[in-house]
């Protein structure tokens, strides 16, 4: 039998108005606790949120059938000048400025920022078929100051919508940045070679190898209709106001668009906090299809997120969690040795016998 572990879950956000009190049969017990106020959004020059209704207009892109097709999502969120951005798909390893024989796949326009296209700010996505082969992703800013951070904050991602697999992502570029991938595509293994503690693939961080796992942190995530406006994040839990004043010890997103993701991390005893954020600030509601998210410990869920967050214009909510099941200090050593050889392993969730004391607003 493990040794107890004692989970604290508190929900930080706006009181909805629900009666606190809860009976809870099973393991867990739940107590009211009032919410701490959010720190305040950080402002932006002009609002990026996405537009209440989809673009009126889009760009005209489309993909023939073919006998065998692979689906790939590049997913926008553009910054407050929507028209220096295009990207393109071509064959081999070159994009088509490098190459004047490149066979162009699928290419955008440049995009409207004034009616009827209205991209300054939104979200976009495009869903592209391909047959079995070597190509390279482009995207392309003509003022060569990328998407983000100066006026808006843009990003884009490229992902394998079958398997929901990150192949590209980007934000803060110059010119152009460019991806050569193989589909059927085959997410590569962890590598970090500019040792920025970040995989270099999904510039995401994962927490080191521990090993028994005592303490899994599982998290459950659907995303909406914009997969691109969704990132998560896992700190360790500093003693100010600011979660950010913590250690980033895993990271996750952005994502491919309705999809459900099943994640575990086996984390080392201590607090922790939890964020999930939406970058369009409408939680995860879409427009046609709805997220959601639920966190779990030792295969236990525990915390199930909100759709649409209550603070209007909040793109972020944090679940604080406390682990207390112990290491010794062998295997202590081996995890931070593992981490030094960067040693990284995310694990499928399985059931394990376990105590937990919830304290959550709800």
């Amino acid at each position: 039998m493990l040794k107890s572990a004692l989970l604290l879950v508190t929900l930080l956000g706006n009181a909805l108005g629900q009666d606190p009190s809860i009976e809870v049969n099973s393991t867990a017990d739940v107590v009211a606790m009032l919410p701490t106020p959010l720190p305040t959004p950080r402002p932006t020059d002009e609002p990026t949120n996405s537009p209440s209704a989809s673009p009126s207009f889009a760009p005209s892109i489309s993909s023939k059938p073919t006998e065998t097709c692979y689906r790939v999502e590049i997913g926008l969120m553009f910054d407050n000048y929507p028209d220096e951005t295009r990207w393109e798909i071509v064959k081999g390893r070159r994009p088509s400025f490098q190459n004047s024989n490149a066979v162009m796949v699928k290419e955008s326009p440049y995009y409207d920022p004034k009616p009827p296209g209205n991209y300054r700010g939104a979200t976009e996505k495009h869903i592209v078929c391909l047959e079995e082969g070597r190509y390279t992703f482009t995207i392309i800013d003509r003022e060569k100051d990328g998407m983000c951070c100066s006026d808006g904050e843009g990003r884009y991602v490229l992902t394998y919508q079958s398997t929901g697999d990150m192949i590209a992502q980007g934000a803060e570029f110059g010119e152009f940045e460019s991806t050569t991938f193989d589909v059927p595509y085959k997410q590569p293994s962890y590598n970090d070679n500019d040792a920025d503690g970040r995989d270099d693939t999904t510039n995401n961080v994962f927490p080191p190898f521990v090993y028994p796992c005592l303490n899994k942190l599982g998290i459950k995530l659907k995303t909406d209709d914009y997969g691109v406006e969704t990132t998560f994040e896992l700190w360790t839990r500093s003693d100010t106001q600011d979660y950010k004043d913590g250690t980033l010890v895993a990271s996750g997103g952005p994502f491919t668009s309705d999809f459900e993701y099943n994640l575990s991390y086996c984390l080392d005893p201590g607090k922790y906090t939890f964020v999930l954020l939406d970058w369009a600030c409408d939680g995860l509601t879409g427009l046609t299809i709805d997220g959601s998210y639920t966190l779990e410990v030792n295969g236990v869920e525990v915390y199930e997120g909100p759709q649409t967050w209550a603070a209007e214009g909040q793109y972020y909510e944090l679940v604080k969690l406390e682990f207390t099941n112990g290491v010794s200090d062998r295997l202590k050593s081996e995890s931070a040795e593992a981490r030094s050889n960067n040693e990284y392993v995310i694990l499928s969730v399985a059931l394990v016998t376990f105590s937990v004391m919830l304290m959550a607003w709800i």
